[in-house]
C-alpha cells in the first residue's frame, strides 16, 4: 500500500473499532484490567478475521453495512450507561414506542447528524482512496491467519464450557462463566447486539409457548361472585422515591397527596425488581422473584388470580402498547383501554374517563392502571400551569450548554458549568413531572370517594431515574447494573372510609411495615391480601398487608441482562 492509502486504511480501521476502544475504557461491565484485554485483543480479531479473507475495500464496505446501526448503539449504550450493550437495552429500541422515539430523538437529533457525517466520509474515503485488493495477497496465508483467529475464538468457548471456576482475572459474580465470562464473543460489538437480538426472538417463543401451557392453569381459588369491594394498582413510570414531597422530599411536589394526610401509608424502604418497564411490571405482577424467574412463565399473573376468584378485570394504560408481556395480560381482562395509537400526545388525565366507566359498574373489581408519570421527556409529561420549577426542558438545547462551558474548566465534569445548568434543567422537569402526578393521583382519588364504594389503591414506581445525581453522572434509567435512584421507588397505600370499616385492622397493619424493607415482588401476595383472596400458596412473609411482613437485609433484582444481583441502597 501506497502511504496515504496506509493512513487512510488505519483511520478507517480506527473508525471501525471505536466502538471497542470506548468500551476497554469505558465499560464497567468488563471488571478487571485482564478482561479489558482480552475484549480488546478480540474486537481486534474479529474485524482482522473478515480482513484476511476480503478485499480492503470490500472488507470496509460490508463491514459499514453490518456495523453500521449497530456501533450507534454500542456508543450510545456506553455514554449513557457506561457498558456495554445489554439485551434490555436492544429489547427497548425494538419494542419502542413511536412517541418515545420522537422525544428521543427531538433532544439529541444533531449527535446523529454528527454520527452520519462520519459516516460518509467513511464512504467517501473508501471508494476513492482504498484499493480492492488483498491485505495478504497469497492464499494460503489468508487461510491460515483466518484459521489461526478462529482457533482463538474456538479454543475460548472450549476452555470455558468445561471449565465451571473462572481464571482469578474474570469477575466472579452470579453468572455463569461458560455463557457469559467469554467477553470476547459476548461483549464486543457488534457481535453483542446481534446477541441480544437473537435473545429478544427467543423470549417472544418462550411467550407464546407461556400462552399456550397457562391456557389451562388454575391457582385453585374459589370463586364467588358476591361483594363489591375495589383493589386498585396505579404503576407509576419513572418514579423515584426522593423526589417526593410526600417521603420528605423539600420541594412542594407532591402537596395535594400530604394533605390527606393519614388517609396514605407511604413506605419506605421499597426497592424495585428492574429498572426497565420491560421487566419491572411484568415481574411486579408475577409470583415470580430474582431467585426463581421461571415462575413468570409457568404462572398467571395476579390479575388472572382476582379473575378466577370472580372478579371483574380491567386494564387501563396509555404506554406500553407493543409490550407482549403486558399484552397477554391485557388481553385476559374483561375490560381493556389503550389511547388510539395515533394520538401521540396526552396526559395520564386521558386514564381517568376510562376509570370511571368501569368502577360505575356493579361487583367486586380489580384494576390496573399503567400511566406514563415521569418518563423522558419530562417536560411532554405536564401541560404548561405546571411549569413551576424553571428552567425546564422545554429550553433545553444540549449543544449551547456545552459550548457554553469554560474551556478551563474541562470537559462535563462535576464542577463544570454545562453539567450544573443542565443538571438544574433535569431536576426542574422532573419535578415539574411529579408534581402533575402529584395532580393526577388526587384526581383519581377524588373520583373513587365520590363512588361511597370499599376501596383499596396501591401506588407504586416501575423503577426510578437518574438525574446526574453524584460523581458518576448517570441519566435516565436501564442502566447496567443500576444506582440507587433506579430502584428505589415510592409505594403508598390509599383506603377509602368504607374499606376501612370494614377491614379496620388494615390500616394498621401497613402503618407498622412501613418501615420495613422488601421489593416489588412483594405486590402479589399484597394485592390478593387486601382483596382477601382465599388464595392456599399466598406468602404472609412477602405482604406488606400482613404482620408477619419479613423485612429484607439484602434486596435482589435484575440487571439489564437479566442476571440476579444485590441492589444498591
Amino acid at each position: 500500500m501506497k502511504p496515504r492509502e496506509i493512513i487512510v486504511f488505519t483511520f478507517l480501521l480506527a473508525f471501525l473499532l471505536l466502538p471497542t476502544f470506548m468500551g476497554t475504557f469505558m465499560a464497567g461491565d468488563l471488571g478487571t484490567v485482564g478482561i479489558r484485554i482480552l475484549y480488546l485483543l478480540s474486537g481486534i480479531l474479529f474485524y482482522a478475521f473478515f480482513l484476511v479473507l476480503n478485499k480492503r475495500r470490500t472488507f470496509f464496505f460490508v463491514m459499514a453495512f453490518m456495523t453500521f446501526f449497530f456501533s450507534a448503539v454500542e456508543m450510545v449504550h456506553l455514554v449513557i450507561n457506561h457498558a456495554t450493550t445489554s439485551l434490555l437495552f436492544v429489547y427497548t429500541i425494538i419494542a419502542s414506542e413511536p412517541g418515545e422515539f420522537l422525544e428521543l430523538f427531538s433532544t439529541y437529533w444533531w449527535g446523529l447528524f454528527v454520527f452520519g457525517g462520519l459516516w460518509w466520509l467513511y464512504y467517501h474515503l473508501t471508494k476513492h482512496v482504498i484499493r480492492d485488493q488483498y491485505l495478504i495477497p497469497r492464499r494460503l496465508w489468508r487461510y491460515g491467519a483466518a484459521g489461526i483467529i478462529a482457533t482463538y475464538f474456538l479454543v475460548g468457548i472450549i476452555v470455558l464450557h468445561f471449565n465451571h471456576t473462572p481464571p482469578r482475572w474474570l469477575p466472579q459474580n452470579n453468572e455463569d462463566v461458560r455463557t457469559t465470562a467469554f467477553v470476547g464473543l459476548e461483549k464486543i460489538s457488534p457481535v453483542n447486539i446481534g446477541l441480544a437480538a437473537y435473545h429478544i426472538i427467543d423470549i417472544g417463543t418462550q411467550i407464546r409457548r407461556q400462552q399456550e401451557n397457562l391456557r389451562n392453569y388454575s391457582f385453585g381459588i374459589p370463586t364467588d361472585y358476591s361483594g363489591d369491594d375495589i383493589v386498585i394498582l396505579l404503576l407509576g413510570e419513572t418514579s423515584r422515591y426522593d423526589h417526593w414531597q410526600l417521603n420528605g422530599y423539600e420541594r412542594q411536589t407532591s402537596p395535594r397527596l400530604l394533605a390527606r394526610g393519614d388517609e396514605l401509608v407511604s413506605f419506605d424502604s421499597c426497592y424495585s425488581i428492574a429498572n426497565l418497564t420491560t421487566v419491572s411490571v411484568p415481574f411486579m405482577l408475577s409470583p415470580a422473584t430474582p431467585e426463581e424467574p421461571h415462575r413468570y412463565y409457568t404462572e398467571k399473573s395476579v390479575v388472572e388470580a382476582f379473575q378466577e376468584a370472580g372478579w371483574h378485570t380491567a386494564w387501563i394504560a396509555d404506554q406500553s402498547f407493543g409490550n407482549p408481556f403486558l399484552q397477554r395480560i391485557s388481553s385476559t381482562c374483561d375490560y381493556c383501554f389503550y389511547p388510539p395509537r395515533n394520538q401521540l400526545t396526552f396526559f395520564d388525565t386521558i386514564l381517568l374517563s376510562p376509570m370511571n366507566h368501569f368502577i360505575n359498574q356493579s361487583g367486586k373489581q380489580m384494576l390496573v392502571l399503567h400511566s406514563l408519570g415521569c418518563h423522558f421527556k419530562y417536560s411532554a409529561r405536564y401541560p404548561d400551569e405546571y411549569c413551576i420549577f424553571q428552567p425546564d426542558m422545554r429550553d433545553l438545547n444540549v449543544r449551547e450548554l456545552i459550548s457554553s462551558m469554560n474551556p478551563e474548566e474541562g470537559s462535563l465534569s462535576e464542577d463544570g458549568k454545562a453539567l450544573d445548568e443542565l443538571r438544574n434543567i433535569l431536576v426542574n422537569s422532573y419535578d415539574n413531572a411529579i408534581l402533575y402526578t402529584d395532580y393526577f393521583i388526587d384526581t383519581v382519588l377524588t373520583c373513587l370517594e365520590r363512588s361511597g364504594r370499599s376501596i383499596a389503591l396501591v401506588y407504586v414506581g416501575d423503577h426510578g431515574e437518574n438525574l446526574l445525581d453524584d460523581e458518576r453522572n448517570m441519566f435516565l434509567h436501564g442502566t447496567f447494573y443500576g444506582s440507587r435512584y433506579e430502584y428505589h421507588v415510592p409505594l403508598f397505600v390509599w383506603l377509602s372510609p368504607e374499606y376501612r370499616r370494614r377491614y379496620p385492622a388494615t390500616a394498621d397493619i401497613l402503618r407498622e411495615n412501613r418501615r420495613k424493607t422488601f421489593s416489588t415482588m412483594a405486590l402479589f401476595n399484597s394485592l390478593l391480601d387486601l382483596g382477601h383472596i382465599p388464595y392456599a400458596g399466598l406468602d404472609s412473609t412477602a405482604s406488606f398487608v400482613s404482620p408477619h411482613l419479613r423485612s429484607l437485609d439484602v434486596v435482589h433484582g435484575l440487571d439489564a441482562n437479566l442476571k440476579c444481583f444485590e441492589i444498591e441502597r
